[in-house]
């Protein structure tokens, strides 16, 4: 078997996004592939938090298709993230 590179074209951009919650604690946030059955299907946010290492991390599922979720992501606003953290739930 042989193995080779994707083109750059075809390999997607990873980006992180950071928050402060309501209670000051800053927060960054990574697109993976999600944790239920089917994941590669089902997009989500893992949020984990830099200031208290001992805090649960936190997931959202994304509601967009798996090949769209690193574009979704990249493109929402900083409310929205906020708003994907506050539905997320502990890990």
């Amino acid at each position: 078997m042989a193995w080779s590179r994707k083109p750059d074209s075809k390999v997607r951009e990873f980006e992180q996004r950071r928050l402060t919650d309501e209670r000051g604690r800053l927060w960054t946030g990574s697109v993976t592939s999600g944790t239920l059955r089917g994941a590669e299907e089902h997009p989500e946010v893992v949020f984990v938090c830099e200031d208290q290492p001992s805090e649960l991390k936190r997931v959202a599922r994304l509601d967009v298709e798996a090949k769209d979720a690193h574009r979704a992501w990249r493109k929402m606003t900083d409310a929205e993230v906020l708003e994907t953290f506050r539905r997320s739930e502990p890990a």
